[in-house]
């Protein structure tokens, strides 16, 4: 029986030392090169050998390892670990508000970056901010930049007699709750009961939760102005500066008068 030759305990470490060589013709070979989609691959040349370090951009978050090392194993080299995944970081579906919508479709996807607006209903008005994003603060779970708003009831354009908006091409048909209107008077109008106050009076009113306004301002006449203070009937100003029963009376008088003269004129045409 043959023995194998045995190495003299010097040449065991050298040959421990050749195996970790790599063979002749194994220089120059590396691992593929890595691209990661929506990340950024950060290389490190070690001792033991390369090392690729894993991170997503912003809005990103990572699924899978950290790094990864390229090992050489006699012809070939290969990374260690599998490529990582950067996945757009998701948010909850925006929420619903009562008397009002959002401009998301119907089973639609919300990630970093994902916006929506609402609005509300005829007749209430937007109170908060109108439009929500998808954001995130530890870059791993999505969340809405805030609240969404809500939709209250609002005020309906006033109607004032003898006066009109400081800011008329502002003038519109709903106003959102806690809104101010500035008014003034037409010419020759006030809002002071005192006669003797300029007519450059001004007042406001304010929208109010419930839909009302503030107390609504009278025009009244000034004692020293020549126009008439209008008196409304079925729509129409058909006076000025008479009560509406005084008025129909008048009326009654005046056409009984016209009568009676008509009459004398046939009489003298006999």
């Amino acid at each position: 029986m043959v023995s194998a030759p045995r190495c003299p305990p010097g040449a065991r470490g050298l040959l421990a030392l050749l195996l970790l060589l790599p063979l002749p013709g194994a220089r120059g070979i590396s691992c593929k090169p890595l691209e990661l989609e929506n990340g950024r691959v950060d290389l490190t040349d070690l001792r033991s050998g390369l090392k690729a370090t894993f991170s997503c951009n912003e809005g990103y978050r990572l699924i899978g390892t950290t790094s990864a090392l390229c090992k050489v194993a006699r012809h070939s080299a290969n990374w260690d670990r599998r490529l990582p995944l950067c996945q757009a970081i998701p948010c909850r579906p925006p929420p619903d508000i009562t008397h009002g919508f959002h401009n998301a479709l119907s089973g639609e996807k919300f990630s970093f970056g994902s916006k929506v607006t609402y609005k509300c209903d005829q007749g209430f008005s937007l109170i908060g901010v109108a439009s929500i994003h998808c954001t995130t603060k530890d870059n791993i779970t999505g969340e809405w930049s805030g609240s969404a708003p809500e939709c209250k009831v609002g005020c309906q354009k006033p109607d004032m007699q003898n006066g009109n908006p400081l800011k008329a091409l502002d003038e519109k048909m709903w106003y959102s709750v806690n809104e101010t209107i500035p008014f003034k008077c037409s010419p020759g109008y006030q809002f002071s009961s005192h006669s003797h106050l300029p007519a450059t009076d001004r007042s406001s009113i304010t929208c109010l939760a419930d839909g009302s306004w503030t107390a609504l301002p009278k025009c009244t006449k000034q004692s020293t102005s020549g126009v008439c203070e209008m008196v409304p009937e079925s729509r129409e100003f058909t006076e000025c500066g008479v009560p509406l029963e005084e008025l129909r009376t008048l009326l009654e008088v005046r056409k009984l008068y016209l009568e009676i003269e008509k009459l004398k004129q046939e009489l003298k045409s006999q």
